[in-house]
């Protein structure tokens, strides 16, 4: 076969692989894309019963959308600043150029600004004064830079930028439509906007007793304290719209790297928009940007990193090391996991040091020089991310709590090593990968039988277009078509593809290993014949763009236009998504103010309520588990509670009461043992208190003051 007729076999194939994908996909989409036309005119009714739009709530979508895009300006001012500092000055780059720094600074200043928010926590400096000075100062930084930007940007948006933009947004501008209201997300109302609210509270980086997420390293909720700080002289649905517009912005950003890097290598403008948009499409990407979790700022400096080590292996050249510690202290300052990406850089960097040391050519630094450059870079990212692993230290005795405490003891309230241990266990049920069978078959599952909320199917939805182009970059890489820097992308994305199957396989752990393929895809695509590329990238468009009618089912099922532009209230909006919201108002505004609430099993939502109140993190009924377990009477669990000054309970009783589920149940214990615990436990509700609220889900309850 000559080497013309390879590429059209190539392409061939690769095409009937994405249709066989798509039929598969969509016969797994009833939950979603299946219920598109009742989700459709369900939000069509809800406009025509009520008004659409309130000058009120529109106003604080608006000032949330503004205070975004000063501080992603301000973002800019700062890693614009920072960089003059380290490397000699250049001129601005030109077109699409200018845009591609325009992100690297935005994210270099972000990571520069977490931490500087991070040690304003500990001097008590969470004041809204200090938000506004900040911020100030990020623009007029930016503001030269900016002004030397604009002609480059004109000249990419008349160049086919626009087009790019449009599409790019086609799946974004619901994201950001539905960040901007009122959060009600499972981490968001668990930590990530949780945490921020106590500590303006504290007006410092408190410890929130119980709340274990708070142990984590928290760089990107940094900006949620920033952006919350600035809104809140406008109200608190200003304040929480602009944490959300602000966690945002690195979708946007994490487009703009993507493109920027395809064209870096040689992709033409239509094949890069292509890279860009199957990332932007996958439906949990748009679930990541419209929820304020972090993941596309961990897969943003990913990509920042493993680009830059690309580009220091063929190069040696030092201004990339500053990329790579970026990049490396940024994700190490949102996830414990991006330690994983530091181990194949370290390994690499050795490997390189070899060649160096073997190559005669031309005049090039020394291995030692060599391996002092990339292990100075890794150990500055390091470094950079190290504050928050220090804190850890400092406060439980381990920098890598609430993790491995059978490796490195460590303690804190409401955390211990039987819980870690129950932690690590949570963690692999995601993916239900178990034989070899399934480890082999995981891509295929992976784009064909993902499901959001489900952890055995990934709890979450790649869609098809990362799988279907398998067969072309298999093709690229077999006949070199990619050159080396993406040959080692691929090579470190593979890298933590596998240690995603052996970790926890959240579908969205997985995100920092999608964009070098996609870039890859751009690349080896543009490099085919021009009709045959042609034909092949309108078949990738159409592969990723399945992820279109998952994410419109999703945005309508969340239906959050109308409490956005101001239509529905807040507490409307809520009561509709939360069903237990009607519970927090109730306690809100009817308990007593020294009132102190026990939440058990109601996904310890403590961004919502207003009341003291205690929880367990992620076993949410283990401690009333440990109470009933090791009890003879309803007293004495009743003095263990009153010893917490607990005055009331708000349960979720229908998996309490429920034997087959109910956390009660040891099965080392007989059927009839286990009926008396259960029957203690339902004594414990009832006896002697009063039911303030309930129905067939909760209970809010009011305990005795006393004892009987």
């Amino acid at each position: 076969m000559s080497a013309r007729i390879r590429p059209t076999v190539i392409a061939a194939l690769a095409a009937a692989w994405i249709v066989v994908l798509a039929g598969a996909f969509l016969l797994h989409r009833a939950d979603d894309v299946g219920r598109l036309p009742a989700l459709i005119a369900a939000s069509a009714a809800a406009f025509s019963r009520g008004p659409g739009w309130g000058l009120a709530g529109l106003l604080s979508s608006v000032a949330g959308v503004t205070i975004a895009v000063l501080i992603g300006t301000a973002w800019y001012g700062l890693g614009r600043t920072i960089l003059s500092r380290v490397e000699r000055p250049t001129s601005p780059g030109s077109g699409e150029r200018a845009v591609t720094e325009l992100a690297e600074r935005m994210l270099l200043g972000a990571a520069g600004g977490s931490i500087c928010w991070f040690l304003l926590g500990f001097l008590s400096l969470y004041r809204e004064s200090v938000a506004v000075v900040a911020v100030t100062v990020g623009v007029l930084l930016a503001a030269p830079g900016i002004a030397r930007a604009r002609p480059g940007l004109r000249t990419m948006l008349r160049t086919g930028g626009w087009a790019v933009l449009t599409l790019t947004v086609t799946g974004q501008a619901f994201a950001l439509i539905a960040a901007l209201a009122p959060p009600t997300a499972k981490d968001t109302l668990l930590y990530h906007l949780a945490l921020p609210r106590a500590w303006i509270a504290a007006g410092r980086a408190v410890e929130v007793p119980y709340n274990i997420a708070g142990y984590y390293p928290l760089g990107v909720e940094m900006h949620a304290v920033w952006a919350m700080l600035l809104g809140a002289p406008l109200g608190a649905r200003a304040a929480e719209a602009a944490a959300g517009a602000t966690l945002f912005l690195f979708a946007p950003i994490l487009s703009v790297v993507i493109y920027a890097w395809a064209r870096e290598r040689a992709a033409s403008r239509t094949w890069s928009a292509t890279a860009a948009l199957m990332v932007a499409w996958i439906p949990t990407v748009y679930d990541v940007a419209a929820s304020e979790y972090v993941d596309l700022a961990m897969t943003a400096y990913t990509v920042m990193a493993v680009r830059a080590f690309g580009r220091w292996w063929v190069t040696l050249d030092p201004r990339h090391l500053v990329w790579i510690a970026a990049g490396v202290a940024g994700a190490l300052s949102i996830k414990l996991s991006a330690a994983f990406l530091i181990l194949p850089l370290a390994l690499l960097g050795l490997l390189k040091v070899f060649r160096v040391g073997g190559s005669s050519s031309g005049p090039r630094p020394s291995p030692a020089a060599t391996a002092g450059s990339i292990v100075g870079a890794l150990a500055a990212g390091c470094a950079l991310a190290a504050p928050w692993y220090v804190r850890n230290w400092i406060r439980t005795g381990s920098p890598v709590f609430p993790f491995y405490l059978h490796l490195w003891p460590a303690q804190a309230a409401g955390w211990d090593l039987e819980r870690s241990q129950l932690y690590d266990t949570w963690f692999s049920l995601y993916g239900s990968t178990v034989t070899p069978m399934d480890y082999v078959l995981s891509p295929l599952r992976l784009a064909i039988t993902a499901q959001p909320d489900q952890p055995a199917y990934f709890d979450g939805v790649l869609g098809i277009a990362v799988v279907g182009v398998l067969p072309l970059l298999a093709w690229a890489v077999w006949t070199r078509r990619l050159d080396v820097e993406l040959r080692l992308g691929l090579l470190l994305s593979g890298f933590l593809f596998v240690f995603w199957l052996f970790s926890s396989q959240q579908l969205r752990y997985l995100l920092p290993a999608v964009p070098v393929f996609a870039v890859s895809t751009a690349v080896a695509g543009s490099a085919l014949d021009w009709r045959l590329s042609r034909t092949l990238r309108w078949l990738v468009l159409a592969a990723a763009a399945l992820g279109l009618p998952v994410i419109l089912a999703w945005f309508l099922t969340l239906d959050p236009l109308r409490v956005v532009l101001g239509g529905e209230t807040r507490d409307e909006y809520l009561r509709r998504r939360l069903d237990y919201y009607a519970y927090y108002e109730v306690i809100d505004r009817e308990l007593p103010a020294d009132a102190k609430v026990w939440l058990i099993d109601m996904r310890r939502d403590t961004y919502h309520l207003n009341r003291s109140h205690f929880s367990d993190f992620i076993f949410e009924d283990y401690t009333l588990t440990r109470y009933v377990r090791d009890a003879s009477t309803v007293e004495d669990i009743r003095a263990q509670v009153r010893a917490q000054g607990i005055t009331h309970l708000l349960v979720r009783h229908d998996v309490l009461l429920d034997y087959r589920r109910s956390p009660i149940v040891d099965d080392r214990r007989s059927r009839e043992e286990n009926i008396a615990k259960m029957a203690l436990m339902a004594a414990f509700f009832s006896q002697g208190t009063r039911l303030i609220k309930g129905d067939q889900k909760y209970w809010l309850i009011e305990l005795p003051r006393r004892p009987p």
